[in-house]
């Protein structure tokens, strides 16, 4: 279930990257990892986190097997390293961390997918915002924050579902806190929504 689960991000998350038209799944892309990460040691968080980046880079690079198959195959290693390191920082995180997880989270990924970019002559295709390209609204902000702010928001989104799905059943102080954290997302998406169509329909 545990591979299964890991293996079902990569998949929902590569699926806006072969049609855009389903870029709704990038917002709860990530949810089945979450699953998976609790109360996992860090190397398995690393392992689980790894192996949904293999599936989510062998299905957003396929064509590059008819340029090189050794080449893709290493490329795919390298970039599911990103996917690893994030699982290995979002795995038992502290008291501190935990409760300003809508934040700390897109920030991480935000980070990693920067490095990505610049790292080693860089790879800045399949950003999480890129993702979005057919979600016209969201994506004008782009021209303020770039399309790492739609990876923040995207990613926010995923933190949101999870947290509201997850908490329901571990008592009502831990709901509220999760609609908290998903009112606060929503307010997010709202304004930027606003703004979207403002720029789009000025």
């Amino acid at each position: 279930m545990r591979l299964f689960l890991s293996a079902l991000s990569g998949i929902l998350l590569a699926l806006p990257f072969c049609l855009g038209k389903l870029w709704l799944f990038a917002w709860f892309g990530f949810v089945p990892l979450f699953f998976v990460l609790r109360d996992k040691n860090r190397f398995q968080s690393f392992l689980l986190s790894y192996l949904c980046g293999i599936v989510f880079w062998s299905i957003t690079i396929y064509w590059l097997i008819h340029v090189t198959l050794l080449g893709q195959i290493l490329l795919i290693l390298y970039l599911s390293f990103y996917f690893g390191i994030f699982g290995l920082f979002v795995s038992r995180p502290s008291s501190l961390v935990l409760r300003f997880t809508f934040l700390f989270i897109p920030s991480l990924w935000v980070l990693l997918e920067y490095l990505r970019a610049h790292l080693l002559s860089g790879f800045g295709w399949a950003l999480l915002g890129y993702s979005q390209y057919l979600n016209l609204p969201i994506i004008q902000i782009a021209d303020i924050f770039g399309a790492y702010g739609v990876s923040f928001l995207v990613m926010m989104g995923n933190v949101a579902v999870y947290r509201l799905v997850v908490t329901r059943a571990q008592g009502h102080k831990s709901t509220r806190k999760a609609i908290k954290c998903g009112i606060a997302v929503l307010i997010c998406i709202f304004i930027v929504l606003g703004y979207g169509y403002f720029r789009l329909y000025e």
